[in-house]
């Protein structure tokens, strides 16, 4: 019997739950891709763990797992579920400013109740530190529950799998929404510069949040080759923001297995397919 070749990328967005399938003998080739819908808050649901509504979620996601019988599953981490913050490599080399620069972000929260993780970008005097609470990353795990290898990307990942699918190291924008978060990353010379979200009401509140989160974020209004947009209201979010980009640079709403550089036997599409561009990415990693 052969054994499972094809991997799943997943993302989470409100109710809705956004999958792609693929085979490593056909790296940019999609299998399916699909949305599934739900009468609930997925992100609420995992994060609270609802006895009510965390079961189905669990289901559907094992049931997927099952019918298309895959080998590993990678799923986007909602932004809102982590905690961000660049720092001093000088923080990161002693442990005692390490662990005062964790309680300071985590306000008081038991240091062995928290994940953190600290990542290279392209300053080599700093370090971005995500931190993730365990009580989620057990959910993702209960929620996953079968042999099969199960990897968690930050949103700012997307943009560094996107360099090693596309092949472009040039300077670039990552804008992604989801429901009441816009997550922004920066790339240069194909290392991450710089990731940052903004939680919103309306996407109208956007423009001023931008300008507020840019005065001291400089790099946010910074010069790129490219900006790419995916998720939820891109359109909108393009014809809010744009006027707050740079004018040079190449604005891509990924909306279309060709920009995204995949192909499938499936045409036509349900949905926007820019919502499901995280899935579909990392169902190749």
């Amino acid at each position: 019997m052969p054994e499972p070749d094809a991997r799943l990328g997943v993302t989470l967005d409100a109710n809705k739950l956004f999958y792609a399938v693929s085979a490593s003998a056909r790296p940019s080739f999609i299998e399916r891709i699909g949305q599934i819908d739900f009468s609930f808050d997925l992100i609420d649901s995992l994060s609270r763990r609802d006895p009510d509504t965390f079961p189905a979620l669990c289901d559907t996601l094992r049931k997927l797992i099952g019918e298309e019988d895959v080998s590993g599953v990678g799923i986007a981490y909602p932004s809102q579920l982590e905690c961000w913050s660049i720092v001093p490599k000088s923080v990161f080399d002693q442990q005692d400013e390490r662990q005062a620069h964790l309680d300071i972000l985590m306000q008081g929260t038991d240091p062995q109740r928290i994940s953190p993780e600290w990542h290279t970008i392209s300053n080599r005097d700093f370090k971005l530190l995500s931190i993730r609470r365990k009580q989620h990353l057990e959910s993702f795990s209960i929620m996953i529950n079968g042999p099969v290898n199960g990897n968690l990307f930050s949103e700012f990942q997307i943009g560094e799998k996107w360099m090693q699918k596309s092949h472009f190291h040039g300077s670039f924008l990552t804008v992604s929404s989801t429901k009441g978060v816009l997550s922004i990353s920066s790339f240069l010379l194909g290392k991450l510069r710089a990731a940052t979200f903004i939680s919103y009401d309306d996407i109208s509140d956007l423009p001023y949040l931008w300008l507020q989160h840019s005065s001291h974020l400089q790099w946010m209004m910074g010069m790129h080759e490219q900006i790419l947009v995916f998720g939820g209201e891109a359109g909108r979010i393009v014809d809010e923001m744009q006027s707050y980009w740079d004018d040079a640079s190449d604005i891509v709403v990924m909306d279309s297995l060709d920009k995204m550089g995949f192909s499938s036997e499936e045409k036509t599409f349900s949905f926007p397919l820019e919502r499901a561009f995280p899935a579909t990415l990392l169902s190749i990693f």
